[in-house]
């Protein structure tokens, strides 16, 4: 493959839900999502300005986040990983155009008051204090994990989203606009690959 050793930043949760964060050839993560394993690896906020730059001609910036505030873009990763994806509930520091590219993905949505309510909430019950900027591996398995996503994707939780959240399901070509500081979880749905590129601008 024409790129196949670039470095791309992965990370992969094993059957038993430990989670690790490695840096490997992208030939690596190909590789892998060729395999028949309960294992999951996700290439995730993967920097654009990492890669080639003939790849990068596929992603041009969109004339909305260039005109967009001051115009200036902070970064632009993109996410690659077969079904099913997940990022869990937290909030970025900047605005943010998410572009999906294939496959489905799911869109949980909170505004600051209520997702930072939840977000404590869960953090009191299982006695943590992560930071909700940061996609940490203190939330990617164990308590914290669990207690995340029962709490915003758990089927207890329907008749709350109805009235208090935002959900929506992105598909290829769908663009979604998330505030600056507004609460969002992710999953990918269905089967296959699944691909999105992200935008945080200023």
């Amino acid at each position: 493959m024409k790129w196949g050793s670039t470095v791309v930043p992965l990370e992969i949760t094993n059957a038993e839900g430990k989670f690790a964060q490695i840096h490997q050839p992208l030939q690596f993560f190909l590789d892998a999502c060729e395999l028949e394993t309960k294992a999951s690896i996700y290439l995730a906020q993967a920097s654009l300005s990492d890669l080639p730059s003939s790849l990068l001609e596929d992603l041009p910036t969109p004339e909305l986040v260039s005109k967009a505030g001051k115009g200036d873009v902070y970064d632009t990763s993109i996410w690659l990983g077969q079904a099913p994806t997940y990022t869990p509930l937290h909030r970025d520091p900047n605005p943010n155009l998410f572009v999906q590219l294939a496959g489905k993905k799911q869109v949980r949505l909170f505004k600051p008051d209520l997702g930072n309510a939840i977000f404590h909430h869960v953090q009191t019950s299982i006695g943590g204090a992560a930071n909700a900027t940061m996609r940490g591996a203190e939330m990617m398995e164990g308590a914290e994990r669990t207690a995340l996503e029962q709490a915003v994707w758990h089927p207890s939780s329907s008749a709350f989203w109805a009235s208090e959240g935002l959900q929506c399901e992105v598909g290829p070509g769908d663009g979604l606009f998330i505030p600056k500081g507004w609460w969002h979880s992710i999953k990918g749905v269905g089967q296959g690959m699944i691909g999105s590129v992200n935008w945080w601008f200023r």
